[in-house]
């Protein structure tokens, strides 16, 4: 598979809110009800505030949308968040996810950032294993966290130099 990764743009938003949730879904299952409406996406992917700037990537192939990923960027302290990822489940393990973090990892890389934050629910396997393999590890847990029954992992990873 082809993918190439753009920003992300408002006229995603609709594709996007509905790869998050199936996505999501694919671990947390019944919990999760709904998608969030586009209208979120949109909000959650232009926020900028003072230190502090938001990129959003959408991952394409054949000019469909089949990723997303929302990263902030903390100039004042030099940490930056992996807010969330996202990729079509049919599009799993092809390299999407990769994509759509190189392409946060130069965001990061090019505001200096020295550390890099994220988190996953404690039963989203494929999600843990893909952050370590990115270098990630985990620093802690957050107990029933966004769901009764779900913990949070935290994890980070400092950014290597050059």
């Amino acid at each position: 598979m082809s993918v190439t990764v753009r920003n992300f743009e408002e006229r995603d938003a609709e594709r996007v809110a509905r790869i998050m949730f199936e996505s999501f879904k694919t671990f947390l299952g019944d919990r999760i009800k709904e998608p969030e409406t586009p209208d979120y996406w949109i909000q959650c992917s232009t926020r900028d505030f003072a230190h502090s700037v938001t990129r959003s990537f959408v991952a394409e192939s054949d000019g469909k949308v089949i990723g997303y990923l929302c990263a902030t960027a903390n100039t004042k302290n030099g940490l930056g968040t992996l807010n969330v990822i996202g990729v079509d489940p049919a599009c799993f393990a092809q390299g999407c996810g990769s994509a759509l973090f190189a392409a946060a990892d130069a965001f990061w890389r090019g505001l200096g950032m020295r550390k890099i934050y994220t988190c996953t629910s404690h039963v989203n396997l494929r999600a843990q294993a893909y952050y370590k393999k990115m270098g990630f590890v985990e620093e802690g847990r957050l107990k029933d966290h966004f769901h009764e029954g779900i913990d949070e992992i935290q994890l980070s990873k400092f950014m290597k130099k050059g």
